[in-house]
């Protein structure tokens, strides 16, 4: 009976193409979306820069160190009016004014004609990059100075991480993450749609304890929820260039962890959900907003102070920051995530105890 009953939910599950749309081929969309945005146009757009520069030493000079750096598509412009509507027309990020009289040293600085409602993490970035080159050109350091005074190192403690790590590392796992979770309300619904129908009065006629029918109810979403995250971190690395810097293994037992838990947090909507209608707009927008807070749209390493913790009070935050450690880190263990899988078996066990306590057969 317990194998009848799983086969023949997966059977049901095949059948519902929504629910396979929404679990398998909706994150796909996700993930090629959110990666491309986050990676940039694939790291090769260079910002453009409108200059109009007044035929002086020291304009020239500034415009010369743009070009020479290579961070910028220098465009020259007529004039100063041109350099401003290009960046009006959204044909360029910034535009630099250069008078002939420019000297910064005398209180004359140039114009920078940048939109200052932009995102400060689009803006500044922008601006400290276009200050830094003009400062340099217009004073031009000392013999030695430009001798390299900063190395970047890994500090023991820390595993040091892939390099040409791209937007799609997180990507993958962050909507993988979301979507799988997205399997609670898979399974509430299913259970709503069990009650119903009236099944579960059949199948309580079966000589079977409950609690091994509610296993045997529950497992198949178990298998579903792995399949999902194969065929994802499968996708991610066949076809988005996805790597895993550390443990295999570590990625096996923890992805079995997110999936339990997901199944987990289904029997509790099941429990408390009520009506379809009510469980699919009510888990909906709850699922939603646990992905947001745990940083499967948003990275987390981002985040305020304050949502950072307030990260780790659903289990989607635990899940990417153990993800990112295995995908990131060379050599990452499973004794590195070994908190993350113990934190998200602890919400497992809770929204299990909590789902068995609430849930009744029939109301």
């Amino acid at each position: 009976m317990f194998a009848a009953t799983i086969k023949k939910d997966l059977q049901l599950l095949a059948r519902d193409r929504g629910a396979l749309v929404s679990l398998f081929l909706l994150p796909v969309v996700f993930i090629a979306v959110f990666g491309a945005f986050f990676s940039g146009d694939g790291g090769d757009r260079r910002r453009t820069v409108a200059v109009w520069a007044a035929d002086a030493p020291r304009p020239g000079a500034v415009v010369t160190a743009l070009e020479q750096s290579q961070l910028f598509e220098v465009r020259r412009v007529a004039s100063a009016e041109a350099a401003r509507a290009e960046v009006v027309a959204d044909r360029a990020d910034a535009g630099l004014v250069l008078d002939a009289d420019f000297d910064p040293a005398a209180g004359r600085p140039a114009e920078l004609a940048i939109d200052e409602g932009l995102a400060p993490m689009v803006r500044l970035p922008l601006q400290g990059a276009l200050h830094a080159i003009v400062h340099r050109a217009v004073f031009p350091p000392p013999p030695g100075a430009d001798l390299p005074v900063l190395v970047p190192r890994t500090p023991p403690g820390i595993k040091r991480a892939l390099r040409d790590v791209d937007a799609f590392q997180l990507s993958v796992p962050g909507n993988a993450v979301l979507f799988g979770f997205f399997l609670a309300l898979t399974v509430g619904l299913a259970f709503a749609e069990e009650r119903r129908w009236g099944t579960w009065r059949r199948i309580l006629a079966a000589p079977a304890p409950r609690w091994r029918i509610l296993l045997a109810k529950l497992v198949p979403y178990v298998l579903v929820g792995l399949g999902q995250f194969v065929f994802l971190f499968g996708l991610g690395a066949v076809v988005f260039g996805m790597r895993v810097g550390g443990s295999l293994v570590g990625l096996v037992v923890l992805t079995f962890a997110v999936v339990t838990c997901a199944v987990s947090l289904g029997l509790v909507m099941a429990a408390i959900g009520g009506s379809e209608k009510r469980m699919g707009s009510i888990g909906s927008v709850s699922l939603l907003i646990m992905g947001l807070v745990g940083g499967a749209m948003v990275p987390r390493a981002i985040m305020p102070p304050a949502l950072k913790v307030a990260g780790l009070v659903v289990p989607h935050g635990w899940a990417l920051d153990g993800y990112f450690t295995l995908l990131v880190r060379e050599d990452a263990t499973v004794l590195d995530v070994a908190p993350q899988i113990g934190a998200i078996l602890a919400f497992a066990a809770l929204f299990a105890a909590f789902g068995v306590w609430r849930f009744r057969f029939e109301r």
